[in-house]
C-alpha cells in the first residue's frame, strides 16, 4: 500500500516529499550556516564582520589594512566631535589606540549597494564606550568604510 500526501490538487507520494524535504533541507544548510569563526577580509560575510576587522586592524597597528578599506572619500567623526578625512583618520587612530574590544546591541540594515551599521563599542582602553554608526559600500574589490562617527555612549 503507497501512501500519499496532498499538495494544493496534487497528490505525492510520501516518500517522494520526504526525500524532496530531506534534500532541500540539506541544500540550505551548505548557505545558511554559522559565520567563519575567524574571518578575514576574504571570508567575511557581513558588515558587522567588515567592524570588527577593521577594530582589530586598528588595535593590531595594521594600517595597510586599515587604509585600503577606508574609501578615498572617506569621513569620520571621532568622540570629540571632529571631522576626519581618510588620512587624519588613521593619524588619529595611530595615537588613541584601542585594546580588546566588543561590540553590542549590532544592528545592520541595509540600503541599496550599501551596508548601515550601529552599535556600542567597548575598548579595555579605558574609555566609557561609543556609539558608533558606520556605512560601509560594496565595490569591486570588496567593501570599503565610506564614513563612521563615534559618539561617547555614557550611561
Amino acid at each position: 500500500m503507497q501512501v500519499r500526501a496532498t499538495i494544493g490538487w496534487y497528490f505525492v507520494p510520501v516518500g517522494s516529499f520526504l526525500s524532496f524535504v530531506a534534500v532541500f533541507l540539506s541544500l540550505a544548510g551548505c548557505t545558511i550556516g554559522k559565520a567563519s569563526k575567524h574571518p578575514t577580509w576574504k571570508n567575511a560575510t557581513g558588515a558587522e564582520q567588515y567592524e570588527r576587522l577593521m577594530w582589530q586592524a586598528i588595535r593590531n597597528k595594521d594600517w595597510k589594512a586599515v587604509e585600503h578599506r577606508l574609501a578615498p572619500t572617506f569621513v569620520g567623526v571621532n568622540a570629540k566631535g571632529q571631522a576626519l578625512d581618510r588620512a587624519a583618520w588613521i593619524e588619529y587612530w595611530k595615537t588613541a589606540p584601542i585594546g580588546d574590544f566588543s561590540l553590542g546591541e549590532v544592528l545592520v540594515q541595509p540600503n541599496g549597494p550599501d551596508m548601515t551599521v550601529s552599535y556600542i563599542m567597548h575598548s579595555s582602553s579605558g574609555s566609557a564606550g561609543w556609539r558608533v554608526l558606520s556605512v560601509w559600500q560594496q565595490v569591486k574589490g570588496g567593501w570599503n568604510l565610506i564614513a563612521t562617527s563615534n559618539t561617547p555612549a555614557g550611561d
